[in-house]
């Protein structure tokens, strides 16, 4: 609970100062898009880089499943987003805000704290399959409505998100070492992705009125989906073919974290509703605080 809690107030703060910069005139809205280009273009890059080379990787025969297991959660959202627009008429934005969350931020801490700092790789891992589907999946789920990119094709897919995940794939594959520079410098530039993203989203704020935040229904009904359904599915599926048990909690408790800050700056790339983004990624951090430790009590018990 306290983890959770300590790190929602990180992410607060750092929406705060974003919020607060905008509002004195510090950043503008040239300042948002020009630091959102630079985080899915290059940072954004650096931590899939980072994932594979700032840590020994698990064996291959370790590796699959959890592989499995990634790719599983995703295609467990996928099928309840689908479900959902048979009923409603969803905006596509929704379903990236569903199927993406914030795994490196909140994840990271959240799984080394229940599990131990050896259970950090397992969520390198996912994090590696999360960016691989955000750049090719997530950017075609973004630009296929799109009059000016109706006619998609694989060069789209082509970004440098997509490419250094591919990258990052044979590096892990073909057990490649890089010199420590190189190491370094994936580190610290990928290490500015989360407080960039959160002062960003929090900069989106500053002209969106906070009563229709906190008073938005349809996003108050979605965070329960992703925070709470979600969670439930996703451990009732996999439970079927997951024999590891920790494994198991792991991919529930990470596949019902918040809306992942990359999303906001994804849609912001492709000019797609950002203030609906940033709305949910307030709503859906703050509700994690009560909805994660409830996740986290279920799979222990189930």
């Amino acid at each position: 609970m306290l983890i959770v809690f300590n790190q929602m107030i990180s992410l607060f703060l750092l929406m705060l100062t974003g919020y607060l910069a905008n509002r004195f005139g510090v950043i503008d809205n040239t300042f948002e898009s020009k630091v959102s280009r630079f985080i899915v273009n290059i940072s954004l890059p650096a931590t899939i880089l980072n994932a594979v080379t700032g840590s020994d990787m698990p064996h291959d025969q370790e590796m699959l499943p959890i592989f499995i297991a990634a790719v599983s959660i995703f295609l467990v959202a996928h099928v309840v987003c689908h479900f959902i627009q048979k009923i409603i008429c969803w905006d596509p934005t929704y379903e990236l805000m569903l199927n993406y969350s914030n795994l490196g931020f909140m994840g990271i801490p959240i799984i080394s704290t229940l599990y131990g700092g050896e259970y950090v790789l397992h969520v390198s891992i996912f994090m590696m399959t999360f960016n691989l589907s955000l750049f090719s999946y997530g950017v075609y789920l973004l630009s296929r409505d799109d009059a000016k990119n109706r006619h998609f094709s694989v060069k789209k897919l082509l970004s440098p998100g997509i490419l250094s995940a591919f990258l990052a794939i044979g590096i892990y594959l073909l057990d490649i070492h890089l010199p420590q520079h190189a190491v370094s410098l994936f580190s610290t530039v990928g290490a500015t992705t989360t407080p960039l993203a959160m002062i960003v989203i929090g900069s989106t704020l500053a002209g969106v009125r906070f009563s229709t935040v906190f008073t938005d229904r349809e996003l108050y009904l979605f965070s329960f989906l992703k925070l709470l359904v979600l969670p439930v599915i996703t451990f009732l599926v996999l439970r079927f073919f997951i024999r590891d048990r920790i494994l198991l909690e792991i991919s529930t408790i990470l596949s019902g974290c918040p809306i992942a800050g990359n999303v906001s700056m994804l849609c912001m790339e492709y000019n797609r509703d950002v203030t609906l983004v940033s709305r949910g990624i307030c709503i859906s951090t703050l509700l994690s605080l009560i909805s994660i430790p409830i996740v986290a009590a279920l799979v222990a018990v189930l």
